[in-house]
């Protein structure tokens, strides 16, 4: 035990290990597995941060490309690698701008189907994305993730048990063990414990495909070579029968190291950072232990939830073809974040997310016609936003002395970087909005120096856009007609695809938004998302914007509008911030509780609504995307205009609904914002305290106490949405893409049950 002794007082030195992480881990592996858990156990506090000069200007920096894993030959095959390392941030966006480095967990990767080292621009300062995927309709998906954090450098919670729940910051310079009365499982927790959401996929939500229920904790030593090759057996088993159904399932090399090393983990993992005092290897409480999870599940012919280290997911973008599936993945820009209940938003904040770009006949239909003239350059730019920050504040921005201000919105790991474009060319943009809290909201592009924004009218010399998708489900021609330069509002997780055309001659031009929770009502900033340098020689002939409908990108047959004749079912969910509770329909997220259940193969139409009028929840629900029929905007300038024959009057409830909705050609989505709710006091003549107001309104309605009482009712923003929940059973979530509103408990469990069963009854 000497020689091990002397191998821990050397490799546990912070430079040292910097430099010998792998050797150290090595030799810690041949001194025994307590002594690689001395490596990897948890310390108290996260490393704070360090104050560095911001790059100087701080706008003006060129756009970064993310590096890419492309699809080959019918598969997608890619190491997808969590990490940590020092990165630079922003600290402080105030009138004068503070930057840090600070250790941030993020995603590197490669392809698995070609030899050679990553890309270098992942271990650079500038906090990019994950790797971008990029795979196309019909392709295999297989990724081998590592979660390779060193927990030493993050405050280190558990996943089970109670006072499991992370410090926070709770906005007065002070911190905060159990901010606002949070309890396990709604609060921050386990943030070194990880799994990968595949969002906007129309795939299983089991097993090894875009399972969110998932628990990876990080590696307790580098992956054996049995491990390796039990790995790759599964990775040949999935390309011949495809994703499987059962644990038992797996290569029995696999199965019997998981087992182990979840065994270990119970066993040599400290509870709440300490080592026992008799020195011997710690044990964690029975209730935290994860084996006894795993066994009862894998008994109920369950997917174990815990894993150590490393996991295979694998699963099949489905290709349309009624005979097998009824509906196929629409082609489009999707994305991939971090999906662990607890640490979502903190991972996401620290930029655990990607790009997922799944090509089809979609982009087919646009390069025919953009590449069909010689001179003209069709560029595309994928551009992740985020929001990047390695402390959460819960609180209120800005409230006094030691809150922080909310991080700005950064695309591509820059702040407000530049994308260079000829004059008369139309550029190909994928815009993702991974922030985990602010929306963006266009307020147009602006002449450098300008204040008034120059896009709405098409003649004005300006960069004009018009939108082709969204939520990466392409537009009918009837939808993308008139989009030029129309109203978007990204709520964090939406994506839109636009058409970006120059002008004729150079210039330099701001894209603009709105950041906040909400559009009216709510604490926002205005931002520079981006900056256009419009140089060089025009192209000519000049690029034009699609015109003609046979030109536009053929619209699928499964995304045809769903008639309300299919509806079999329908439901009511409303999201309410009920300090300090975050809750749909009355409730918190409750482990083990199915809030929905839904037929395999059914339509339903959902009434979304809010409570809330100064945040716009954004509702997201998993596997299959939606169409929307109606919204509501109880906030709108005609909603609040008595003499409007849209008027919602807050004495007649029978007037709070949209006043105007579309009957065909519905938008599919697989997030939206719900609109914000409006508070009208009401007068002293109809009543001041509840019992005396119209009963109709009296469950809308909150009357306060003393010399000046008055009762307010909150008249809910909604919209209505039909979805088809079709080909895969299996359970997984809906919730708010306030990332943090998620882990604090603004979120269900529910599930699509199969529609046939192996029993007769005659």
């Amino acid at each position: 035990m000497t020689s091990c002794q002397a191998v821990i007082s050397e490799c546990t030195h912070d430079e040292k290990r910097k430099k010998r992480r792998r050797q150290c881990t090595a030799l810690f592996a041949s001194c025994g597995f307590f002594m690689v858990l001395f490596f990897f156990a948890p310390r108290a506090n996260a490393q704070g941060p360090q104050i560095v000069n911001c790059p100087n200007p701080l706008a003006g920096q060129l756009l970064l490309t993310v590096p890419e894993i492309k699809s080959e030959n019918g598969r997608l095959k890619a190491l997808l690698v969590l990490g940590d390392n020092d990165k630079r941030v922003m600290w402080d966006s105030g009138s004068t701008p503070r930057c840090a480095t600070q250790f941030m967990r993020y995603f590197h990767g490669r392809s698995l189907l070609k030899p050679g080292p990553e890309d270098p621009l992942f271990s650079k300062s500038d906090p990019i994305p994950g790797p971008t995927l990029r795979a196309r309709v019909g392709d295999l998906i297989e990724v081998q993730f590592e979660n390779l954090i060193n927990t030493q450098h993050f405050i280190n919670s558990l996943d089970r048990g109670d006072g499991g729940c992370d410090i926070t910051f709770a906005g007065s310079g002070k911190k905060s063990a159990n901010l606002n009365a949070d309890k396990m499982p709604n609060c921050l927790h386990g943030s070194s414990t990880v799994n990968v959401h595949f969002h906007g996929t129309h795939t299983t939500p089991n097993t090894t495909g875009d399972n969110v229920l998932l628990f990876i904790r990080p590696a307790q030593a580098p992956l054996p070579p049995d491990g390796q090759k039990a790995i790759n057996d599964f990775f040949t088993a999935c390309e011949k029968t495809g994703t499987p159904s059962y644990w038992t399932d797996m290569p029995a090399p696999w199965q019997g190291l998981q087992k182990r090393w979840v065994t270990n983990y119970d066993n040599s993992a400290p509870y709440k950072g300490q080592s026992p005092p008799h020195g011997g290897p710690p044990v964690l409480p029975k209730d935290m232990q994860l084996s006894p999870v795993n066994q009862t599940e894998i008994a109920n012919r369950m997917w174990p939830q815990y894993h150590i280290g490393y996991f295979p997911y694998c699963f099949r973008i489905p290709t349309y073809d009624p005979a097998k599936v009824k509906m196929g993945q629409s082609p489009g820009t999707h994305w991939y974040h971090a999906h662990k209940h607890g640490s979502t938003a903190l991972n996401v904040a620290n930029g655990m997310t990607g790009a997922f770009i799944i090509e089809g006949k979609y982009d087919d239909d646009l390069n025919k016609f953009y590449k069909s003239n010689p001179n003209w350059k069709f560029q595309e730019q994928v551009l992740v936003i985020q929001q990047l920050t390695t402390v959460l504040n819960l609180t209120v921005p800005g409230g006094g002395p030691g809150s922080r201000s909310v991080p700005p919105l950064s695309v591509n790991g820059r702040i407000a970087p530049v994308i260079t474009m000829q004059p008369n060319q139309v550029q190909f943009w994928r815009l993702i909005n991974g922030a985990e809290r602010d929306a963006a909201l266009f307020q147009g592009f602006f002449a450098r120096g300008s204040a008034t924004a120059c896009t709405g009218t098409p003649t004005t010399t300006c960069v004009h856009w018009k939108q082709i998708a969204q939520d990466g489900v392409q537009f009918k021609f009837s939808n993308y007609v008139g989009t030029e330069d129309s109203h978007i509002n990204m709520a964090p997780a939406n994506r839109a695809d636009l058409l970006v055309q120059a002008p004729s001659t150079e210039g330099t031009y701001d894209l603009k938004v709105q950041a906040g929770l909400c559009r009216q009502n709510c604490a926002s900033q205005t931002e520079t998302l981006l900056t256009v340098v419009v140089k060089g020689s025009a192209i000519s002939p000049a690029m034009p914007f699609i015109t003609n409908e046979s030109d536009f990108p053929t619209f699928p047959p499964f995304l045809a509008d769903i008639p309300e004749s299919d509806i079999v079912v329908r439901r009511d969910l409303v999201f309410h911030d009920n300090a300090p509770l975050l809750e749909i329909n009355g409730k918190q997220f409750e482990d083990h509780t199915i809030n929905q259940a839904m037929l395999l193969n059914s339509t339903e139409e959902w009434k979304v609504s809010n409570l809330d009028a100064t945040k716009e929840h954004p509702f997201h629900i998993h596997v299959n995307p939606f169409q929307i029929t109606e919204v509501f905007q109880p906030q709108s300038a005609e909603a609040k205009d008595p003499k409007n024959p849209c008027y919602a009057d807050p004495m007649k409830p029978e007037t709070w609904k949209a006043c105007h909705s579309p009957e065909k050609d519905f938008i599919w989505w697989d997030a939206f914002a719900i609109p914000a709710s409006r508070e009208d006091n009401l007068p002293s003549n109809v009543c001041t305290v509840l019992s005396a107001c119209p009963a109709d309104i009296q469950k809308y309605t909150s009357c306060t106490k003393g010399a000046n009482p008055v009762c307010t009712v909150t008249i809910p923003g909604y919209y209505k949405m039909r979805s088809r929940f079709v080909d895969y059973p299996g359970q997984f979530v809906l919730h708010c893409h306030i990332l943090t509103h998620e882990d604090r408990g603004m979120m269900e469990l529910i599930e699509v049950v199969p529609d046939t069963t192996i029993y007769a009854h005659h």
